[in-house]
């Protein structure tokens, strides 16, 4: 009788291997191949996440360039917005 461990692996290797065809990806056939391949693919998305944080903070910067007084005035509202709702606390407090 096939112990369900080994029964279990061998389903997700299967699974692997499906995911992998439809994907069109490589497929590693023992077990130093795919740890191969897992330590591959571990430094493309370091490497990928990497470029993206990058490119996420160049982002952010071009935007400050292209509207450079937006921050101010989002700050400038928000206080308005405070003055404005701190003037409407005290006048309901006057009608008391």
């Amino acid at each position: 009788m096939e112990h369900p461990i080994t029964r279990a692996a061998e389903h997700q290797r299967r699974t692997l291997d499906f995911m992998l065809d439809s994907l069109g990806l490589r497929h590693a056939h023992d077990e130093v191949a795919r740890r191969d391949r897992v330590a591959e693919l571990e430094t493309t998305v370091a490497a990928l996440s990497t470029e993206n944080r990058a490119l996420r903070a160049e982002v952010r910067q071009l935007e400050q360039q292209l509207y450079p007084l937006e921050s101010e005035i989002a700050t400038f509202e928000h206080e308005m917005d405070g003055r404005v709702a701190l003037e409407r606390e005290r006048a309901a407090a006057d009608r008391i």
